[in-house]
């Protein structure tokens, strides 16, 4: 420590002499051989293939968002027209970070936590923030897919349950709207004397929605969040398999996952095929695409279209979630990830609008069959999976194939992406802890009973009301501060030129001028503008008519600033230690105490300390080890930041 302290004090010394402008520079040792230095004793898996990776990648990009979210996201956002500031922010942050953490993951090797801390010690609190947010963000996602298991089940029997109001959980209200008329509008008697939905009203209701909120879901049975009833055993049972399921495919690491993704990623696509078939078969589907694709342009002057577009971006991109670092930090250094990521990017595109296709070829066959306008058919999010699609599939004319094959593209669909949450999960504490590393499969069997416990209260009566609070409170703002964080980290303190010579070295080019750009400055100041447009715009929180309570907007916010909580922590922490190497870790308040109490007495200025936060880890390794063996030499050169 005594010779470390030392050396530290040598390099100021010598760096105070050169002035501002003259800074230590070594050309003898690569980066890559430092960071050879610092790699586990254990070997790292490979993917066995490029195939397996950009498979696993494209799965993972193409999610749930893109059947249900984006369609309904782009005709209520102007239609035709909300594809303007789709590709723009899909140019501007879709392609660009997605490029940026695949190459950041496949150069370092290692998962989110220990990359950014191999950056630069200060920064490891991103790779801690997207970790909880991705733990938040599996907790409800896990669910949703549970909720497909109950319906791919249900399937199997020639008239779907849903399609009739002859059931025991049926109400007076029920309704079977797309059958003949004169089976329609039976009354039945309720089905108990608590079991009224709380924002039911004298209008018909159909039956596959009372089938998904009382029967599955048994939303009836709860009051909100303050009352969200008892864990229902049929939906717990279905997310456990859920979790067996993902347990057995990636319990081996990625030689097991890259054999699940041949079926997962593929799936989809087959059977969207399958289905727009059908749906453009059926009478008043065009109107449907129609309305899906008419461009209303006024639409363009609000700013939430724009909000809209870039938030469907990280929706679906899942930019900052550490996935897309891990799934790259098992691909050889030299891969060359710039295609994968255009590859990824036109995969995710071409599945959004081939799920729109179809979503709306048969919500305009039902708004033919209802007389009903496109717009006024169903609502957005979970009905349209759950709701309307099952409705739809019932009055086809062989309703359980088509119901089976579409339940089985909405689990792999999940799937794919919880594959990735939860493999991103590991991989970033099994580097931290190697013990995890040697222990895999009870690592991973462990963790999966750990997320089974935290999501007991998705599938309670009232989980619906906690799936739709993580969905809006686990994301927002706190995801969007970290994937400006990774940008600022990457372009700033590691330098946009370090990065540029990193893939000259083992892409073979350099980014070009506008990757620069967008990585330096554009992201950082597009996202900042995101982050405080979501703050200052926030809507209240419904589901149907349920009103969240006012306390549980104030905590659900608290609980967002709270994962990001670990950035502004590990800064403070690593400006401390840089004070005194000798100062034990502490609670917060210790931190605050020593830094203004103590301040004054330390060795080092308050502008040395702070520089110090901001100074690539490769810098100080190299300052090091060229002191150490005497050999290194001052040239005058920009800060170096931007050139090591």
């Amino acid at each position: 420590m005594r010779k470390l302290a030392a050396i530290t004090d040598d390099i100021d010394s010598i760096s105070r002499r050169t002035g501002t402008t003259e800074q230590l520079v070594v050309v003898k040792k690569s980066s890559s051989a430092l960071l050879t230095q610092q790699s586990s004793s254990i070997p790292r898996d490979l993917w066995t293939n490029k195939i397996e990776f950009l498979l696993s990648v494209i799965g993972y990009v193409v999610d749930l968002g893109n059947v249900w979210r984006f369609p309904y996201t782009c005709y209520k956002n102007g239609g035709g027209a909300f594809l303007i500031p789709y590709m723009i922010f899909l140019c501007i942050l879709g392609i660009p970070m997605l490029y940026l953490e695949l190459f950041l993951g496949q150069f370092y090797h290692c998962g989110n936590i220990t990359l950014w801390g191999r950056i630069a010690p200060s920064m490891k609190g991103i790779g801690i923030a997207s970790f909880l947010i991705v733990t938040a963000v599996t907790l409800f996602y896990t669910t949703i897919i549970a909720h497909a298991v109950f319906y791919l089940f249900a399937s199997f029997r020639r008239i779907m349950p849903w399609s009739l109001c002859s059931h025991s959980w049926n109400t007076r209200l029920c309704s079977e709207r797309l059958r003949p008329d004169e089976i329609n509008n039976q009354t039945f008697g309720d089905i108990h004397s608590n079991g009224s939905l709380p924002y039911i009203n004298e209008s018909k209701i159909s039956s596959a929605e009372e089938y998904y909120d009382i029967y599955m879901l048994g939303i009836n049975r709860s009051t909100g969040l303050n009352d969200l009833g008892s864990i229902k055993t049929d939906l717990l049972l279905c997310l456990i398999s859920i979790f067996i399921l993902m347990y057995v495919c990636i319990f081996r690491g990625v030689k097991s996952t890259g054999k699940a993704v041949y079926i997962t990623a593929v799936l989809p696509y087959i059977v969207l095929i399958i289905l727009l078939i059908q749906g453009l078969s059926l009478e008043g589907s065009l109107n449907g695409i129609t309305y899906f694709l008419k461009p209303t342009f006024e639409r363009l002057k609000d700013l939430k279209v724009w909000y809209s577009a870039a938030n469907q971006i990280f929706f679906t991109l899942g930019s900052g979630l550490s996935v897309l670092t891990t799934y790259g930090s098992y691909n050889i250094s030299t891969n060359n990830c710039y295609y994968d990521a255009l590859i990824a990017v036109v995969a995710n595109f071409a599945a959004s609008f081939l799920a729109g296709f179809v979503v709306f070829s048969a919500l305009g066959h039902m708004s033919w069959r209802l007389n009903k306008n496109v717009a006024t058919v169903v609502d957005q999010g979970s009905s349209l999976s759950f709701i309307a699609y099952p409705e739809i599939l019932a009055t086809f004319k062989y309703p359980t194939f088509f119901s089976i094959i579409f339940f089985l593209m909405v689990i792999n669909l999940g799937l794919d992406s919880d594959f990735g949450g939860l493999e991103a999960m590991y991989t970033a504490l099994s580097d931290e802890y190697v013990l995890l590393k040697r222990h895999r499969k009870c690592g991973m069997f462990i963790m999966c009973c750990v997320l089974v416990i935290a999501c007991l209260p998705t599938v309670t009566h009232g989980g619906n009301y906690v799936v739709q609070y993580l969905d809006k409170f686990s994301t927002g703002p706190a995801l969007m501060l970290v994937v400006m964080m990774e940008a600022i980290a990457a372009s700033w303190v590691y330098g946009i030129n370090n990065i540029a010579n990193d893939m000259r070295i083992h892409l073979g080019f350099e980014p070009n001028y506008f990757f620069r750009f967008t990585w330096k400055i554009l992201c950082p100041f597009v996202v900042t503008l995101l982050m405080i447009f979501s703050l200052i715009s926030s809507d209240e929180l419904m589901y149907g008519n349920y009103l969240y309570p006012s306390w549980s907007i104030v905590f659900g916010w608290c609980f967002n600033m709270t994962l990001i909580l670990p950035i502004p922590i590990v800064m403070i922490y690593v400006f401390i230690r840089y004070s005194d190497p000798k100062l034990p870790i502490s609670i917060m308040v210790n931190f605050m105490i020593y830094v203004f109490i103590r301040y004054s007495d330390s060795e080092k200025s308050l502008r040395e300390r702070i520089y110090f936060l901001f100074v690539p880890t490769i810098t100080k390794q190299k300052l090091k080890q060229q002191v150490e063996n005497g050999n290194a030499f001052i040239v005058p050169s920009s800060p170096p930041i931007s050139h090591v």
